[in-house]
């Protein structure tokens, strides 16, 4: 059986093939069929097939796995960006080299307040100090509605107390848990 060998054999897609480890040397000795002389038509068609076959003996499966690993780096690269707020540029396209590069373990650091996790370490840090009177970095809302409602309590246990300055506080606390 003589072959004619595609001329746009590398314009093509790549694909991921599983092959039980047994059956490696199986089909590895079924690419050797094709590095025969009388399998294909021509000489230029065994030239070209060999030369593809012996590239494919090489990089069976590094080819495809470049791009699926490319991938699952620009998936990383997008959620590292989206929760921590890293930002990431090409500086070659021809390889693909991306700054900065991913580290082989990751912190639970954020780099962008504006990131996911930023945004939710400032709300947050924002109940805390509402509610609580905690002290945080980004907030210093004084008096806290706790700070408040104990005003309140302290003030409806005295036998002067003025229902109007109650009524004030409880305004306040309604506005900052609206």
């Amino acid at each position: 059986m003589a072959a004619t060998f595609p001329a746009d054999w590398r314009d093509k897609p790549c694909f991921l093939v599983s092959v039980p480890a047994p059956l490696v040397q199986y089909v590895g000795g079924l690419l050797k069929i094709l590095e025969k002389r009388g399998f294909w038509n021509t000489d230029d068609d065994y030239l070209n097939g060999y030369t593809a076959v012996s590239e494919l003996e090489r990089c069976l499966m590094a080819t495809c796995l470049n791009v699926l690993l490319e991938q699952n780096d620009a998936l990383y690269r997008m959620l590292n960006t989206a929760l921590f707020g890293v930002t990431y540029a090409t500086v070659t396209t021809t390889p693909l080299v991306v700054t900065p590069a991913i580290a082989p373990h990751v912190t639970l650091d954020v780099h962008d307040e504006n990131s996911l996790l930023g945004r939710l370490d400032r709300l947050t840090q924002l109940v805390d100090n509402t509610i609580n009177g905690t002290s945080v970095d980004l907030y210093s809302y004084t008096p806290s509605v706790k700070e408040q409602l104990q005003s309140i309590i302290d003030a409806l246990g005295t036998e002067n107390t003025d229902l109007s300055d109650v009524k004030a506080a409880l305004v306040v606390i309604e506005g900052l848990l609206a």
